[in-house]
């Protein structure tokens, strides 16, 4: 009988716990993102409807002119996500305020251990946290496969690298001989980035400026992306697969 008594209480517990976290996936409700970047953390945390403020075609989202329009999909949010930098946070932020929805800004770098850590950070705020700890166990598999298989076409891993692609670029097993960006560099930069002798110039799609570098060390060019949008990426898987074939394709024309 005892173990009978256990048994129900432990069944009933189960039931609670999984109504609870159903009941949290139905409430969650429409998620705000700043830009496709944003967006993409919220969708790795669980959320299912998200607008997103920038357009996905811009070169550069967080420089989008926001319009009183845009600050119309607050209303009825649960949740507003940005990271900070955009020049239209603030005013994100404050219409949020204004209707009584919650802000949440969050840290952006393309390398495994800050996506999960951030999207993290949404999925908590929503309720999404099993969605999310399924997402998670998938997105290290595939970004592990994804790594393995660039390092493999780049026996010689100097790079020179622009300045907001530094981390990726380290997670990925480069060696960062130099930085630019993300202004356009001197004659005199370029020159002392040629005498690092890179084996690569890694470049951001958003702002490239690293081309000279390249040509001039006769040496293959990547351009690899932050924010989701060009060849059609959408999610974060998107934009690994998407920048594991930029490495490939260019080691390929060496």
């Amino acid at each position: 009988m005892k173990f009978s008594s256990l048994l129900r209480k432990a069944l009933a517990a189960t039931v609670c716990a999984l109504a609870a976290s159903a009941a949290g996936f139905a409430q969650q409700g429409r998620v705000v993102a700043s830009t496709s970047w944003t967006a993409a953390l919220a969708r790795a945390a669980g959320a299912s409807e998200i607008i997103t403020i920038a357009p996905l075609e811009l070169r550069h989202p967080p420089e989008y002119e926001i319009k009183p329009s845009d600050l119309l999909a607050v209303q009825g949010a649960a949740l507003v996500v940005y990271g900070g930098y955009e020049r239209f946070a603030k005013r994100l932020a404050e219409a949020a305020g204004g209707n009584g929805v919650r802000t949440l800004e969050v840290y952006t770098d393309n390398i495994p251990s800050v996506i999960k850590a951030e999207s993290r950070k949404i999925a908590e705020a929503l309720g999404t946290l099993p969605l999310w700890e399924t997402w998670a166990r998938s997105f290290d598999e595939l970004t592990e496969s994804l790594r393995r298989r660039v390092m493999a076409a780049y026996p010689a891993r100097r790079a020179v690298v622009q300045r907001y692609q530094k981390t990726a670029a380290e997670w990925m097993g480069f060696e960062v001989a130099g930085t630019f960006g993300p202004g356009e560099p001197s004659p005199a930069a370029v020159l002392d980035l040629v005498k690092q002798a890179p084996d690569l110039v890694i470049d951001n799609y958003h702002n490239p400026t690293g081309k000279p570098v390249a040509e001039a060390r006769k040496v293959p060019y990547v351009e690899l992306i932050n924010f989701p949008g060009p060849g059609g990426t959408l999610t974060l898987e998107d934009v690994y697969r998407y920048n594991a074939k930029a490495y490939l394709d260019a080691a390929a024309r060496r």
